[in-house]
């Protein structure tokens, strides 16, 4: 039982590799509220205040049973907590 629980414990380390998670939830439900219904938004942390998030948007193509998505938008965010709110930083480069 050990064995298992020292495992478990390093797969959740591997997985959250102290990075702010909490941060990433309050990210993840703005870009929830200001994306269009068929979106698909993807938000990946990349340190504790750097964060990559995609916009997909489904298309369809003429012989596919299965609705394919589409990377319509890229950007690249410093996200802080400040007093409560979130202030978000696009660094993405043009």
């Amino acid at each position: 039982m050990t064995a298992m629980t020292e495992q478990s414990q390093a797969i959740q380390t591997k997985r959250d590799r102290g990075l702010d998670t909490e941060l990433k939830r309050r990210l993840v439900d703005h870009f929830d509220l200001i994306k269009r219904p068929n979106d698909l938004v993807r938000v990946t942390q990349i340190s504790n205040h750097h964060f990559r998030v995609n916009t997909l948007s489904p298309i369809r193509a003429s012989n596919s049973v299965l609705p394919a998505y589409q990377i319509t938008k890229s950007q690249f965010l410093h996200v802080e907590n400040k007093t409560g709110e979130l202030v978000i930083n696009d660094q993405t480069r043009r």
